[in-house]
């Protein structure tokens, strides 16, 4: 199973998308809960912290926002 995690501002767009999704006969769940604070997540926050020193340090080259733009519009 695949979780897909999607902010919605607003009543009329969670309608729109969840007629979508009944649509195309998927199953879901919706979690009204608005209180979640990635930042205050040790777990999110340690790999944030060991992501960028990979960056800064050159052990992960990254990917130039060129190229995936290209990816992107090959598709």
């Amino acid at each position: 199973m695949t979780t897909l995690t999607v902010n919605i501002d607003d009543q009329g767009t969670e309608q729109r998308v969840r007629a979508l999704l009944d649509k195309l006969g998927l199953n879901y769940s919706i979690h009204a809960d608005n209180s979640s604070k990635w930042w205050e997540d040790e777990l999110i926050v340690k790999e944030l912290d060991k992501r960028s020193a990979d960056l800064t340090s050159g052990r992960d080259s990254g990917v130039p926002f060129a190229e995936i733009k290209k990816r992107l519009l090959s598709r």
